[in-house]
């Protein structure tokens, strides 16, 4: 600014000052950008900037459009098939489709649900561990996806033909379960549930499988049972003996851990009375020596305070004497008469003697 003025001299530059402020240039930053539109222009690395900027809101864009896109054909794929299928084709392939969070706490829960008792801090989950378990589920899924596989070229030949379905790896579990609701006739002598309910629960074991969703043993065992179930509908004798001896094992294994976990909550539970037991002797005993500190404590004050009590009354009080002035100490210190004075009188009657 200063080099300004120099250049161009005071007048010049108010009156240039003046003429902006009037046509309110400072005031608006769109006038600025009229009156002075060179100002505004960018320069080559605010460019740069600006042009990574917007390369890479375009790339999130493009990135977020992507799975939003595969949804989009997803859902658009399932709606086809909606459309395809008959009104209640359409009911069981929308229940299908949904995937719950499976939480196992049935209402009569048994222990090899939870194990603990009424007064433990909290049960203990019988859980098996994750990677027998994901194990457990995929031997299961693919045991029925065979079963089913066999049951649909002995029932519906030509459905399977128009699907191109030659083997059984080429049909997904939860299809099975659409395909059985639709066109199967299953035995249903002995279900423990509705049809419609254990095809659910077949499908749920596929979902488990593939999204590697943990279940706890009360949930296991229930998907055991309705795969039981469903090869007995089937009425395949061979896969109905897998099932049922995969469902024996797991069993046992379950119960065999349910005992342990039964038996290690009983040790807490005796350790935590036990500590319980300490802890309140303890808390009796901080107490007892609370209370024979204070005692001690206030035999002590006693004593000190009588032993200060008697050194003060061995001093005594301080009083002044009449005619002499001097002072004298009352009490066992007290002096009656003045030694000195008898020794004068003394010494006067000597005197009077000679």
């Amino acid at each position: 600014m200063l080099q300004t003025v120099n250049k161009h001299g005071f007048d010049a530059v108010s009156q240039a000052v003046l003429k902006l402020l009037s046509d309110k240039v400072y005031e608006s930053t769109n006038i600025a950008r009229q009156r002075f539109p060179d100002l505004f222009e960018p320069s080559a690395s605010q460019k740069a900037v600006e042009t990574s900027e917007k390369a890479a809101t375009t790339s999130q864009k493009a990135a977020k459009a992507a799975p939003e896109a595969e949804v989009a054909t997803t859902e658009q794929a399932v709606v086809n098939g909606m459309h395809k299928a008959g009104p209640d084709e359409n009911q069981n392939i929308c229940k299908s489709q949904e995937y719950p969070v499976i939480v196992h706490v049935p209402s009569d829960s048994t222990a090899s649900d939870t194990v603990g008792s009424s007064g433990s801090p909290g049960p203990f989950p019988v859980h098996l561990p994750f990677p027998t378990e994901h194990l457990l589920m995929e031997k299961l899924q693919k045991t029925l996806e065979f079963a089913c596989y066999q049951y649909g070229m002995r029932e519906f030949q030509s459905t399977m033909k128009k699907h191109n379905w030659d083997c059984p790896e080429a049909v997904e579990l939860s299809r099975w379960t659409e395909r059985l609701g639709q066109e199967g006739k299953l035995k249903q002598d002995g279900f423990s549930k509705p049809l419609k309910e254990l095809l659910q629960s077949i499908a749920r074991i596929r979902h488990t499988a593939v999204h590697r969703v943990r279940t706890d043993s009360s949930g296991l065992q229930r998907f055991l049972a309705d795969a039981e179930d469903l090869a007995r509908a089937l009425g395949d004798d061979t896969y109905i003996k897998a099932i049922s001896k995969i469902r024996s094992d797991t069993e046992s294994v379950i119960t065999e851990l349910t005992e342990t976990k039964k038996s290690l909550r009983l040790q807490l539970d005796e350790a935590q009375e036990e500590i319980a037991k300490r802890r309140a002797e303890l808390d009796q005993q901080e107490q007892k020596n609370l209370r024979h500190m204070e005692r001690e404590d206030e035999k002590y004050c006693a004593l000190a305070g009588e032993k200060l009590q008697k050194a003060l009354n061995l001093i005594g009080s301080f009083a002044v004497a009449p005619e002499t002035g001097g002072v004298t100490l009352n009490g066992d210190g007290d002096t009656g008469t003045d030694d000195s004075n008898l020794d004068h009188a003394e010494h006067f009657e000597d005197c009077f003697e000679s």
